[in-house]
């Protein structure tokens, strides 16, 4: 009987310690995701599973490439402006041209208008003599082909052939027979003085705010010539201390007069040309011939000398 206690004994203490061990059992650990795994020997203390670190992939930056056309538009728009002039309120032909220190003649000639044309606010005028387009254009390459050899070394195989091949078109193209006579006949005008001497001699009265004008001395015999093209608006003897008198209107702003003459050669309405006779000259008691000159822009007198050739 007491064998049986004894063995009775020995197998509830085994079973209690069968229990105690079952109690102890490590327990999975759960992560964020709900699932359960072992835990690791990395782990951190409070069961976090360790994370692994990994370095961003390097991403190549996107190569740009100029456009081909972008710079040449640039030039072509500078091109356009240069040399340009927006008429404001007040100007005239005749003083836009002295602005610009050209002469009114090649302004017009510039902007295929007549001499005495009336200019209006807000007109676009050209006051510096035409480029040639061919020399433009090829000016204009040249950057375009830089910056595009610049821009991006690793695809110069890819952008050279473009700019080979606008180079080739950028080429002056011969300019039509009507473009190369113009541009003859502007530089033609931009060698020929505006205006002439009326009379060849000496100035023996200079320009001053009572006399309005200056007073020519020279050979006798000379023939009166228009300083400038124009037509006459007065030819006459009817102011007396001008005796015969030849006034010529250059345009809406200017005018000269020619008083004191031997004999009047031309008549009221006549056109004239820059150069040509249109009075003899007369002998003053000194076997001079004499002339009475006077210039007027826009009613006011202007000194002559200023505006003759030296």
């Amino acid at each position: 009987m007491r064998v049986a206690a004894t063995s009775f004994a020995g197998v509830a203490a085994l079973l209690g310690v069968t229990l105690a061990l079952s109690a102890c059992t490590i327990t999975p650990w759960r992560t964020s995701g709900g699932d359960t795994s072992q835990a690791s020997p990395g782990a951190g203390a409070k069961g976090t599973p360790l994370s692994v670190e990994t370095s961003p992939v390097p991403v190549a930056s996107p190569v740009v490439v100029a456009p081909i056309g972008g710079a040449n538009a640039g030039a072509e728009r500078a091109a356009g402006t240069s040399g340009l002039y927006r008429v404001k309120p007040g100007d005239t032909l005749y003083r836009v041209a002295k602005a610009h220190n050209q002469r009114p003649a090649d302004v017009a000639s510039w902007n295929k208008l007549p001499t005495d044309a009336k200019i209006q606010t807000g007109q676009l005028l050209r006051v510096a003599p035409p480029v040639v387009a061919g020399a433009a254009s090829a000016a204009a390459v040249a950057p375009v082909a830089k910056a595009a050899a610049t821009s991006a070394p690793s695809n110069a195989a890819s952008v050279a052939p473009k700019v080979a091949v606008n180079s080739a078109k950028a080429e002056p193209k011969a300019e039509p027979r009507a473009e190369v006579k113009a541009e003859v006949k502007a530089r033609t005008e931009a060698r020929s003085p505006r205006f002439v001497w009326p009379i060849e001699g000496s100035v023996a009265q200079p320009f001053t705010a009572k006399s309005k004008g200056v007073v020519i001395a020279g050979p006798a015999g000379q023939d009166v010539r228009a300083v400038a093209p124009g037509r006459v608006v007065y030819a006459g003897s009817g102011i007396k201390s001008y005796g015969r008198l030849v006034i010529v209107k250059h345009d809406a702003h200017l005018i000269t007069a020619y008083g004191r003459n031997g004999k009047l050669l031309v008549k009221q309405g006549d056109a004239v040309k820059q150069g040509e006779v249109i009075a003899a000259s007369a002998t003053d008691s000194a076997g001079k011939a004499t002339l009475v000159f006077e210039m007027r822009e826009d009613g006011k007198p202007v000194d002559p000398l200023s505006q003759l050739p030296r």
